[in-house]
Formats: C-alpha cells, sequence, structure tokens
C-alpha cells in the first residue's frame, strides 16, 4: 500500500470521527434544550388558540377544526397524541405522542395544531 493512500484513509476515519461526535453533540444538545418539563397542550385552529389543556390531567377532547373536520385529541400520562382524525392522508394520527416542551403535532387539511409549552 502506497504511503498516499494510506494518508487518505486516515483523512476519511478523522472526517467521518468528526462528523458523528458533532451529531452526537447536537443530539445531546437537543435532548437538553428541550428537556423543561411541559406543562400544557395549545390547540390551535386556523391560527388562533382555541384550548389550552393540563398535561397532567388525563383527558379527551374532539377538536372540530375548518370545514367541519374534527381530530381525536388524547392527553395520557403526560403524553399527547391524536387518535383519530377525519383528514384522508392521517399524517397527525402518524405523528405519535409528544410530551416534550416544543413538540408539536399538526393537521394541515383541518387546520389544527396541538404544540406543547411548558409553564
Amino acid at each position: 500500500m502506497s504511503d498516499c493512500s494510506q494518508k487518505t484513509g486516515k483523512r476519511e476515519f478523522l472526517l467521518v470521527g468528526a462528523v458523528l461526535l458533532t451529531a452526537a453533540l447536537l443530539f445531546l444538545w437537543n435532548r437538553f434544550y428541550f428537556s423543561a418539563p411541559a406543562a400544557v397542550v395549545e390547540i390551535s385552529i386556523d391560527g388562533t388558540v382555541a384550548e389550552t389543556l393540563d398535561l397532567s390531567k388525563n383527558q379527551e377532547l374532539d377538536i372540530e377544526g375548518v370545514n367541519g373536520g374534527h381530530n381525536h385529541l388524547v392527553i395520557l400520562n403526560g403524553e399527547a397524541w391524536v387518535s383519530e382524525a377525519s383528514c384522508p392522508d392521517k399524517i397527525c394520527v402518524h405523528q405519535g405522542k409528544i410530551s416534550r416542551d416544543g413538540e408539536m403535532i399538526v393537521c394541515l387539511p383541518n387546520r389544527m395544531i396541538a404544540k406543547i409549552s411548558g409553564q
């Protein structure tokens, strides 16, 4: 093996290591930054806050969106998720559970946003 190819392999190894280290640091920073205890879920319809729900209280809510659309929001054990929706693509249902400050579930067809907020 030539000396040049050994240097190239070492540089590639260092570059991959630097990228992985940067990704790990960004992941940890993101987890730390968004680790504030969440307190409420703000429900917005067409850009206007319609409801503010306490995350510490288990409850279910039917949310009426625009044009007769609806979403069924569940809050259980400090997590919130949309279990049913009238929209055709059901992306809001597949987004899963949210519980950290800043996380949100968006349903574009019904113009509904459920956003977790701290105190």
